[in-house]
């Protein structure tokens, strides 16, 4: 008994010492379970249960500072999760695209601003609403597509457009939070809230959301891209349009061009900068006389050394294209394949890459042969007399002006110019037509020629003038030996189309050049010295001088004072007594015209005359003449009537040039100042001189016969002097003859001169016309003349011209003038 007493005590301490720290591990247990450990277990033992408990205590350590981390872990991700929340909601809320979150029904869960002003709803309107039925979005088309057929059912709308991509989607797991598709977007259409359309872009993500799917959707209005791709689009087919229609044209160009390329008249060509063909149409190979294109690129293989004339015409063309781009009427002589050469005028481009590098010329070619004959031809009218062939006047001005340089480089280069003027050429011109007239000329130009040397250059200068220009003569001398030379030669007798003619010149020279520097100059003194010439007798030459310069200046200024002279009438008449030498009484008086210069003192008639000629004064002087002397004559009649009342009355002559004289209106204004003036025709005579009748014969005795009509005496001054004709003197109605000073003036002393005069006296009287001796000066004169049957005279012997008052004067003295008075 005290066995099982101790047993059972022993036992029960036993299972004290193990039950107490068990319950107490229990506790622990309880308080680690609850996440307390705060306070380890105090077992010390170091039986198994103190084995245990310090077991517990590592272990709940260890577990309180696993349950710490996880907690600060927890806590961290927790504020990342906010953070991250808190972005993407401001993102979501701020973003310009629509974003919406629809469970698998449909129904909407979640959405953004820019979706509810897209769709212009209010919040309240859609939460929990279903899509397809708000919005017209619809996942119907999908339906098919795996997983997709429930997310997407609120989600995608019957009426998309097009896929722009699509991925595979994963199998959802029961209660898995996970994105199942990504990357669907597609184009479709959506509606508003007032129920107007609108194009969006929609792109798609399936997610698991608690274990349900969920699409996540966001949402691009697209109105206006769909607006630009139309406009894109209608562009597009403009464009195609365009570029069709372009196409078409450039076919007819390009066909139009092959036309044109094919039948050009021009020739048209491509060429490397190396001078080789690449194209050319036929009429290039026309021009250049080959058969047909291809024979030319084939043959022609060389432009620079084959074709042009001059090689250096092709660097010419290459360095023009190089610093221009292009040549334009660029002309060359060029060989066409027979050897012959032509005239090319070239118009082309440089054709250049994208690099600037020359891929080739491009052109056309026109031949200019034609062309350039006809400019020849020209230039060589413009510089050439039509009628002679000979140079003309700017030519031999231009050969002139090269001689004078080359007179100042060279100070032993000696050369003279021949001024050339044909004497009555005007009377073979009006006499035997123009075409006998051109035909002299022509004779005369050939004549010019063979008597100069092949240097010298013999112009026509226009009408009968012809210059001389003589090259690098040795001396003076020899151009007064050519200029002999031609006068003898133009002197022979010339058989013009069965007409024997007959023609002299009269030649100015300038010998002495070396203080000239324009060569107008020259040919203004030439032309000087030729009308010296004139005025010495025709038919010589006469050499320039330095006085006859002088004088062309004294006449020039002459010419304009007798302009205003005209214009003022700065002239009187003077009257020169005719004397009856049977009846010893004045039969009449000759006016002349006189001019006191207010510099030069008296001007004679023969200087002021030919100026007044020339400047076609002489109308205006000659009218003015004869009504001052008409007008005389009507106070002399009325003061002594005793002249006019004879058989014979008393008449005034007046001079006549032979311009005044061949103008038309002379019949009729010389009747009308008889008229105004009440003059009888008779008392008025006109004096012609002998030249003037024979220079212009047809119409001189037109003229006379015409005034003589109308009463007026006629009377041929000067005669003897120049080429009179009998046959003429016969045919002409005239009553007079004047026998010239020239002749009377040695009839004292020259047996020739006296047999003149009586001829003259003779002829005159046998023909029935009154003979007047001028220049009567000596007594001897005179009595020769009455020997020879001369009845009327004047000279200084009777009386020197006079005014109107001293002829007065010798009127009332009986009619005889006053120095013969006791003579007669």
């Amino acid at each position: 008994l005290a066995i099982l007493f101790s047993a059972v005590i022993i036992g029960y301490l036993f299972t004290r010492s193990i039950s107490r720290p068990l319950t107490r591990l229990t506790e622990y247990a309880k308080r680690v379970a609850a996440h307390d450990f705060s306070q380890p277990i105090d077992i010390t033992s170091r039986d198994e249960v103190g084995t245990l408990a310090q077991a517990m205590n590592s272990m709940a350590h260890d577990l309180a500072q696993l349950i710490s981390g996880l907690e600060r872990s927890v806590e961290d991700a927790t504020g990342e999760l906010q953070e991250t929340l808190t972005y993407v909601s401001a993102i979501l809320a701020n973003m310009a695209n629509g974003v919406l979150v629809t469970d698998s029904s449909g129904r909407i869960m979640r959405f953004n601003p820019a979706f509810l002003e897209m769709v212009q709803y209010k919040e309240q309107e859609v939460m929990g609403r279903n899509s397809l039925d708000m919005f017209g979005l619809d996942m119907m088309a999908l339906a098919g597509r795996r997983n997709l057929a429930a997310p997407l059912r609120g989600v995608v709308g019957v009426g998309h457009d097009a896929w722009l991509g699509t991925q595979g989607f994963e199998e959802m797991e029961e209660g898995a939070n996970c994105v199942l598709a990504q990357n669907l977007t597609v184009e479709t259409r959506a509606k508003r809230r007032d129920g107007e359309v609108f194009p969006v872009d929609l792109s798609i993500a399936v997610v698991s959301l608690r274990g349900a799917p969920h699409a996540i959707g966001i949402m691009r209005d697209i109105t206006e891209r769909k607006l630009l791709e139309q406009e894109q689009r209608q562009a597009k087919e403009t464009l195609e349009r365009m570029v069709e229609e372009r196409t078409r044209e450039l076919k007819a160009a390009e066909a139009n061009y092959r036309s044109i390329f094919e039948n050009a008249v021009e020739g048209i060509f491509q060429t490397t900068p190396e001078g080789t063909y690449i194209s050319a149409n036929p009429a290039l190979a026309r021009i250049y006389g080959y058969s047909n294109p291809e024979e030319l690129m084939r043959e022609l293989t060389d432009i620079s050394e084959q074709l042009y004339v001059d090689k250096g015409r092709r660097e010419a063309f290459l360095r023009i294209m190089e610093d221009a781009g292009e040549v334009t009427n660029f002309e060359s002589r060029v060989r066409r394949k027979d050897g012959k050469t032509i005239w090319i005028a070239e118009n082309a481009r440089r054709v250049c890459d994208e690099s600037g590098e020359i891929l080739y010329y491009e052109g056309s070619v026109e031949n200019i042969t034609l062309r350039k004959v006809a400019e020849d031809q020209l230039k060589h009218q413009a510089f050439h007399d039509p009628l002679t062939k000979l140079p003309n006047r700017q030519l031999f001005h231009d050969h002139l002006h090269m001689v004078l340089e080359r007179s100042k480089r060279r100070k032993d280069y000696i050369f003279a110019v021949l001024y050339l003027d044909l004497d009555r050429f005007k009377i073979v011109n009006d006499s035997l037509g123009h075409d006998i007239g051109d035909e002299l000329l022509t004779t005369v130009a050939r004549t010019l020629e063979r008597c100069v040397r092949s240097m010298d250059t013999v112009a026509r200068f226009g009408g009968d003038e012809f210059a001389i220009l003589l090259e690098e003569i040795g001396a003076p001398r020899v151009a007064i030996k050519i200029a002999r030379r031609i006068m003898d030669e133009i002197t022979q007798p010339m058989t013009l189309s069965g007409h024997e003619v007959f023609t002299s010149a009269s030649i100015g020279i300038v010998l002495i050049t070396d203080d000239y520097d324009r060569p107008e100059f020259i040919i203004r003194d030439a032309d000087t010295a030729m009308y010296r010439a004139k005025e010495q007798g025709k038919a010589r030459f006469k050499v320039f001088n330095q006085r006859m310069h002088e004088q062309a200046l004294r006449i020039l200024e002459l010419e304009t004072d007798l302009r205003r002279a005209v214009d003022r009438m700065d002239f009187f008449v003077v009257y020169q007594p005719l004397v009856d030498l049977e009846e010893q009484r004045i039969a009449g008086f000759e006016a002349l015209l006189r001019w006191e210069h207010p510099q030069f003192g008296m001007i004679s008639p023969t200087e002021f005359i030919p100026l007044a000629e020339d400047t076609g004064l002489i109308y205006t002087l000659g009218h003015s003449v004869l009504e001052q002397v008409c007008k005389t004559i009507t106070h002399w009649r009325e003061r002594f009537p005793q002249h006019f009342a004879r058989e014979d009355p008393l008449f005034a002559s007046v001079n006549i040039s032979a311009k005044q004289f061949l103008q038309p209106l002379l019949v009729g204004q010389v009747e009308q100042i008889l008229m105004d003036m009440n003059v009888e025709p008779r008392l008025l005579k006109l004096e012609i001189t002998e030249n003037a009748l024979m220079d212009h014969a047809t119409q001189a005795q037109d003229m006379l016969v015409k005034l003589r009509k109308i009463g007026l005496g006629m009377c041929i001054d000067d005669f003897g002097t120049g080429y009179s004709s009998l046959s003429y003197l016969q045919r002409f109605p005239i009553d007079t003859i004047k026998i010239d000073r020239s002749f009377v003036m040695h009839i004292e002393h020259d047996p020739d001169s006296l047999a003149i005069v009586r001829s003259i006296v003779s002829l005159g009287l046998s023909l029935g016309h009154n003979i007047v001796a001028e220049g009567v000066e000596t007594h001897e004169q005179l009595a020769l003349l009455k020997e020879s049957g001369c009845r009327l005279a004047q000279g200084y012997l009777f009386s020197k011209p006079v005014n109107a008052s001293k002829v007065e004067a010798m009127l009332a003295a009986s009619g005889i003038p006053f120095a013969l008075e006791a003579e007669l």
